[in-house]
C-alpha cells in the first residue's frame, strides 16, 4: 500500500474510529460480522459504513500498518481528533511495542 492508499484507507475508517475500536479490529477472536455488529450497536454508523470501516481497518492491520496508523493519529493536528483519542492511540502503540 503506497502513501496515498494508506491515507485514503485510514481516512475511510476515521482516525477516531480506528483507535476506539482498534481492539475489535485487531482481534483474531472476533469475526468480521462480530466487529460490524459491535460498531452498529455502539455508534450511529449505518450498516454499510460499519462494513466499510471494518474492511478498511482490518486491511491496515493485515498489511502490518497498525503502528503507522496509530502514529498518524498521535501526530494528527485535526480538530476532529481529541486529546483522549491521541492518548488512547499512544496506549495501543505502547502495547504493540512491548
Amino acid at each position: 500500500m503506497n502513501e496515498e492508499q494508506f491515507s485514503r484507507t485510514l481516512q475511510s475508517v476515521g482516525q477516531m474510529c480506528f483507535v476506539r475500536f482498534f481492539g475489535a479490529f485487531s482481534s483474531t477472536i472476533l469475526s468480521r460480522e462480530d466487529v460490524i455488529e459491535k460498531l452498529k450497536s455502539e455508534t450511529d454508523y449505518t450498516e454499510a459504513s460499519c462494513i466499510s470501516r471494518t474492511g478498511h481497518a482490518r486491511r491496515i492491520i493485515r498489511e502490518g500498518l497498525s503502528k503507522r496508523a496509530l502514529e498518524t493519529v498521535i501526530a494528527s493536528d485535526s480538530p476532529m481528533v481529541s486529546e483522549d483519542t491521541r492518548a488512547q492511540a499512544g496506549q495501543w502503540l505502547k502495547q504493540l511495542n512491548t
